[in-house]
């Protein structure tokens, strides 16, 4: 035991005057009044009070100061405040800190409904264990860290709160959760964090925990008991460049037994089940399955695995779908300034997908580029193009206006080399191109790619900024015979999906626990986005696109201006398929505590008791007097 309210020097001294106090007057003689009678028989009753008392006597009285003392040590042991050896005096900062990620709803627990409702309940242990003078934060972690309180002693809000904790389809991000935990403890006395997870994140927690500070005690409460799982890892879909009708699947399914296991694969379209493939996997394994030549109607494709091996149990069913849209049609609105080149022309005008404006030089003005998602330059090189937005394609640049430095020129230059993975020259055969005259050979920087090269001469360059990219063909595509040939409509389309990502072909499926870039309609201020659940978001839109953050897998509808699509998201994240938890978090610097058992900082109140036995004395002592036992 040790004092609180006293320190143990003072306790005795406190005690040791009260009972010298008592004996002194325990011992004083006791003082007779002088009392004149006339009558003798009463002076025989003073002389026989004056005679020697009895043992007996002697030692009731001696019993009575006993009490007194006795009843003084009560009191002052009262004001002392005795506590357990092991109880803390200090209050503790503690923070709870809840993986609400998407391997939380494994459902492989027993004693709840997943292994988020295994870390409610061990939370709530720590909640009930609490002391008067401690303070608890409660933290989630998923994609995003949300602190749900600051420092508080009242734990009742806490409670409801962890109740309503709710998963969500994004991977843990542990290293945010360490450097929020670092900030939030800094200059708090004894903290200690609570880590209520299956550790899925166990490979990045080491890098990530050394960012606390060494006063800092851990503590992993372990949820979830198994890995048994099988996943879609990637799924996406594309239109053919050639057959705008057709399109070619890619699935990734991936398999987390231990063991062989047989899964079939499934296919939807709009709801309607197109096709079925069975799928052997081995131990852990993955594999790739791409379904081409696929002709669907409607906008949305689903794909589900599931388990057929009868003794297996998948325990996370989050990541058994996958979610993709129909790439869409969105024409591209193309600026040409040309003084009427016919064969830079023709491959722009029969191009379904294209919006073509056609200005003279002069009628140039930066301002055009609001109005277009790509301008066409032919021999034609302004001085005011914006140095921070837009897609510029540059035929025969000319002049120092040149995005490209001028250096000389080359004679009926022939082209020697192509990087046949550019995505500016694929499908397409160059080495036998006939280009007369003079062409202006080209300066690239290190921002530059060239796709093709005649000697050491670019033919072909593309130069991607960021905000603004460009793309140069270097030679004047009227002293070629390159117009006579399939080459220049290729060549126009891929300069057109370099400059917009390939949207029209491929439409990229977003991973959720990551803020997505929306393109939207040009000239739209705002984006309206209804998630899977139906709940509508209000987004600002900047610079034509719209940044959201995702926390769903499903089907999401966009509406900005008089525009509306759809657009898929999915977990796919290998990492958190790979549901096995470890047996505990490590540290090779620092112990971790393990689980929620032997929790004791409830404090006890023994001053109460020591008080009610001091009134338990008075009333025996009170007793005794009216008893005459100790008087």
């Amino acid at each position: 035991m040790k004092l609180v309210g006293l320190t143990p020097e003072l306790f005795w001294s406190i005690f040791g005057g009260l009972a010298a106090v008592i004996a002194l007057l325990y011992v004083l003689k006791l003082r007779r009044r002088r009392v004149t009678v006339p009558f003798g028989p009463i002076w025989n009753r003073v002389l026989a009070s004056q005679e020697t008392r009895t043992w007996w006597e002697r030692l009731k009285r001696l019993l009575s100061m006993l009490l007194q003392m006795l009843l003084a040590a009560l009191i002052v042991l009262a004001i002392a405040d005795p506590r357990p050896e092991e109880e803390q005096l200090i209050g503790r900062n503690l923070v709870l800190l809840i993986d609400t990620s998407a391997s939380m709803n494994a459902i492989d627990v027993s004693g709840g409904v997943d292994r988020l409702d295994i870390a409610r309940q061990e939370a709530q242990k720590v909640l009930d264990s609490m002391g008067p003078n401690d303070s608890v934060m409660l933290v989630t972690m998923d994609g995003q860290l949300k602190p749900l309180t600051p420092f508080v002693k009242e734990t009742a809000i806490l409670s409801q709160q962890i109740k309503d904790l709710k998963t969500t389809a994004t991977p843990a991000n542990i290293n945010q959760a360490m450097r929020f935990v670092r900030d939030a403890v800094r200059g708090k006395s004894d903290p200690e964090v609570y880590i209520f997870t299956d550790g899925a994140f166990a490979q990045d927690f080491k890098g990530a925990a050394e960012q606390l500070p060494k006063n800092v005690r851990l503590h992993h409460v372990k949820t979830g008991a198994s890995g048994q799982n099988v996943a879609i890892t990637a799924f996406n879909v594309r239109r053919y460049i050639s057959n705008k009708q057709d399109y070619e699947i890619y699935v990734e399914v991936r398999s987390y037994f231990e063991r062989e296991i047989d899964v079939e694969l499934q296919l939807y379209a709009d709801g309607t089940l197109s096709d079925i493939k069975p799928i052997k996997l081995g131990p852990e394994k993955s594999k790739l399955l791409f379904f081409p030549d696929q002709g669907f109607g409607g906008k949305k494709l689903e794909a589900r695995v599931e388990l057929k091996t009868a003794d297996a149990k998948d325990v996370f069913p989050m990541d058994n779908s996958a979610y993709a849209v129909l790439p869409r049609t969105r024409k591209i609105d193309v600026l040409l300034v040309t003084e009427g080149n016919l064969f830079l022309l023709a491959p722009l005008v029969i191009n379904e997908n294209v919006n073509l404006t056609e200005i003279k030089p002069s009628e140039w003005s930066p301002e055009k580029v609001a109005e277009a998602d790509v301008v066409v330059f032919d021999r034609f090189a302004p001085d005011n193009v914006p140095e921070d937005k837009g897609n510029y394609l540059y035929v025969a640049p000319t002049g120092e206006n040149s995005p490209w430095q001028i250096t000389g020129t080359v004679k009926d230059p022939k082209i020697t080399g192509v990087k046949k993975r550019d995505k500016l020259v694929r499908w397409m055969a160059l080495k036998d191109i006939t280009i007369t005259g003079d062409v202006n050979q080209l300066k690239t920087i290190g921002k530059d790619k060239v796709a093709a090269t005649a000697g050491k001469a670019p033919m072909l360059i593309s130069r991607d900024e960021g905000n603004r990219k460009l793309v140069a063909v270097a030679f004047d595509l009227t002293t070629s015979d390159m117009p006579m040939r399939i080459a220049l409509p290729v060549l126009m389309l891929n300069a057109l999906d370099f400059f917009t990502n390939d949207q029209n072909s491929l439409v990229p499926t977003y991973a959720t626990g990551k803020a997505w870039s929306i393109p939207v309609e040009r000239g739209a201020d705002v984006a309206t986005i209804i998630d899977p659940n139906e709940v509508e978001h209000q987004i600002p839109v900047y610079e034509g696109k719209a940044i959201f953050y995702g926390e769903h897998i499903g089907f999401h509808t966009v509406k900005a201006g008089q525009e509306e699509f759809l657009l898929a998201s999915n977990l796919a994240d290998p990492k958190e398929s790979a549901i096995n938890p470890p047996e505990q978090l490590t540290l090779e610097d620092r112990k971790i505590a393990i689980g929620t058992a032997g929790l004791s900082f409830v404090r006890r109140e023994y001053w109460i008791y020591l008080v009610l036995a001091a009134l338990a004395l008075l009333l025996l002592e009170w007793l005794s007097y009216n008893r005459r036992w100790t008087v």
